[in-house]
């Protein structure tokens, strides 16, 4: 991805026909990797060494991408915690003892859920704006020592974190943090957003390229020093936008198998709905299992109505029942992060859509006309332009089952009749292949009297 592009020119080219263009072909590579590097927040760079300056301001955590476990020269009071999900990076390091361990700390889903209501409230008080970012500059540095600040932040090795929240809950350390980056040809490209702080000119006419990365979700249980796993989340605004001319769904299992889980936002997004997407990222990224109760409450209390649509249209015997239906519906990602939290929100009411109306069709199967034809209600639509034509936007129905069903009858017929064929070109001699290929040049009727040309009688 990204990189990979040169990599992959040679491979890309065999399998399209003709002479590619390969500038154009190296081109479109690179731009589809640097769209996943967006949407999974990694660079999936090749292992090499670098140095890094952190400086977290009291934070007991900071977010490092692509830490491969176990190459990190041993510092005092630093540790890596490998990726629960893949063992083999870490994308969190520990850079301050715990100072008061505990003994129990909640189940992981339900911290999850805590974790999102205080990334709701967080954004709601306006502490994830570039402007509380300028706020705490300006509150924590004095003016001269603000220009020697940003002349450190210059330097490329220095990862200067901005605290926005710094909690303990329920045995569990939940954490929000921004990244102060100076924006030059040298910045690394991580695969992270990056928003401008300063847009003042300055008497060049130059705007000063200081920024800041998407702010970073980190929960940790609080059971062990060092702490042995934690879960990181990016946070992204609803300005987010992207080329919409892939389809998500051929890039979700790559995003989800090796991305860092996106949470995104909006002014419509109450906070039991920004709370269950964490809790449904988390499970999608394999951070949570799917027997985990917390999933389930999640889905009920973030979208009451369609739970509740559910309950009534299939009877279920309580709303627990309805949203662990629902939450059936949602075993896979079916929606962009890029697209906003009304994405969100569509998918979980389309999904709602789709578990009522599965309940009807098994209630009352003799009413839908693919199961009067005994085939699957796919097959029927592609088959229904075949038997019936389009009046005004819609399609004529009468006599569609009859006969659609006698072709289906026929197809069958014929199907054992090739079937019966093969058999008989195989008893007089005729390989596999060779009877397939009998088979396409004439009717199977006359197979009774086809032998090879070593075997005729």
């Amino acid at each position: 991805m990204g990189h990979w592009a040169e990599g992959l020119v040679d491979e890309a080219a065999k399998q399209i026909d003709g002479s590619p263009d390969r500038r154009m072909l190296r081109e479109a590579l690179a731009q589809a990797g640097r769209e996943v590097d967006v949407l999974s927040g990694r660079s999936f760079h090749p292992p090499r060494r670098s140095t890094a300056v952190i400086e977290p301001n009291g934070l007991p955590f900071v977010h490092i991408p692509d830490l491969q476990v176990g190459s990190m020269e041993p510092v005092a009071g630093v540790w890596e915690i490998p990726d629960p999900v893949n063992a083999q990076i870490a994308t969190v390091l520990q850079v301050s003892p715990l100072t008061d361990p505990v003994p129990n700390a909640t189940a992981t889903a339900d911290a999850l859920w805590v974790a999102g209501q205080l990334v709701a409230r967080t954004a709601q008080t306006g502490r994830l704006s570039a402007d509380y970012l300028l706020q705490w500059l300006g509150a924590s540095v004095g003016h001269e020592q603000r220009i020697e600040l940003f002349r450190h932040i210059m330097d490329p090795a220095v990862r200067f974190y901005v605290p926005i929240l710094g909690v303990s809950v329920n045995g569990w350390w939940i954490q929000i943090a921004r990244r102060l980056i100076w924006v030059t040809s040298e910045t690394e490209d991580d695969g992270q957003l990056v928003e401008l702080l300063l847009n003042e000119t300055t008497a060049g006419g130059e705007v000063p390229p200081l920024a800041a990365v998407e702010a970073i979700l980190i929960a940790a249980p609080m059971t062990r020093q060092p702490a042995d796993w934690a879960f990181t989340a990016r946070i992204w605004p609803e300005q987010v936008q992207r080329p919409n001319d892939r389809p998500w769904r051929r890039l979700a299992k790559a995003i989800h198998g090796h991305g860092i889980p996106t949470i995104t936002l909006d002014s419509a997004s109450t906070p039991y709905e920004i709370a269950c997407q964490v809790v449904l990222k988390g499970y999608w990224h394999g951070y949570i299992r799917g027997d985990e109760p917390a999933l389930a409450n999640a889905v009920a209390e973030a979208y009451p109505q369609q739970v509740d649509r559910i309950q009534r249209g299939t009877r279920a015997p309580n709303r627990a029942s309805a949203a662990a239906t629902l939450l059936e519906q949602l075993i896979h990602p079916g929606f962009d992060p890029a697209q906003g939290a009304e994405a969100t929100r569509r998918y979980v009411r389309r999904k709602a859509s789709i578990a009522v109306m599965q309940y009807r069709k098994s209630e009352a199967p003799d009413r839908y006309p693919w199961t009067q034809v005994g085939i699957s209600e796919r097959r029927y639509y592609k088959l229904l332009p075949l038997f019936a034509q389009k009046v005004n936007g819609r399609y004529d129905y009468d006599d569609v089952v009859a006969r659609m069903k006698a072709h289906l009858d026929r197809e069958d017929k014929q199907r054992a009749i090739r079937a019966a064929a093969h058999d008989v070109l195989r008893s007089h001699g005729f390989g596999e292949e060779a009877a397939r290929k009998w088979l396409q040049r004439h009717p199977p009727e006359e197979a009774v009297n086809a032998w090879p040309r070593d075997r005729r009688p």
